[in-house]
């Protein structure tokens, strides 16, 4: 197990990194294509930095800080990202689906053509959170407010919602006629 590790002020590329972290912290980098996937993180803090092209797939995130990063064409599919903290991030073209963020803190962060397809959003603390022509398909949304966030661009086929979380939701016509499924009433 690595006792302290820093990625700091560099560009690293095309790395296989299977590594158990006591405590690991990623500052000001620029990483393309590192596959993660073996990896384990004990205590794993980002910032200011941009990833692309590489893996994290079911990584277990939980309670970790990621801070003023993009990610950018990553795979992050079942990866939990439970009780973590998130501000200022960005997910570009990111395949997150089974992904969990389930009592996670999400606080400007934008996703843009990402698939979090089946993702848990389960009592998710969120400011200013955006989704932009996003895959929401069976994604879970309970017990987390959504109020102004605009899902007109998104595919929310299938979503499993509650309705104190569908308060102040920003949808199209098409959308809320899915959504009024919930309200258990009867459209004709």
């Amino acid at each position: 197990m690595e006792k302290i590790d820093k990625i700091k002020d560099i560009q690293l590329e095309n790395k296989e990194i299977d590594i158990t972290f006591e405590e690991l912290e990623i500052k000001n980098a620029t990483l393309e294509k590192i596959d993660w996937k073996n990896s384990k993180f004990n205590y794993l803090e980002i910032t200011d930095s941009k990833i692309n092209s590489s893996i994290f797939s079911n990584l277990n995130l939980s309670g970790q800080s990621i801070y003023k990063v993009v990610f950018t064409n990553c795979n992050f599919v079942g990866t939990n990202f439970s009780n973590a903290f998130l501000k200022e991030v960005e997910f570009v073209n990111c395949n997150l689906s089974y992904a969990t963020f389930a009592l996670a803190e999400l606080d400007k962060v934008i996703f843009t053509e990402c698939n979090l397809k089946e993702a848990s959003l389960y009592k998710m603390k969120q400011k200013k959170l955006q989704f932009t022509n996003c895959n929401l398909d069976s994604v879970d949304v309970f017990e987390t407010n959504l109020k102004d966030i605009d899902l007109t661009t998104c595919n929310i086929n299938h979503i499993k919602i509650d309705i104190p979380s569908m308060k102040g939701l920003i949808v199209s016509e098409e959308q809320a006629l899915a959504l009024a499924k919930f309200l258990e009433i009867i459209i004709r």
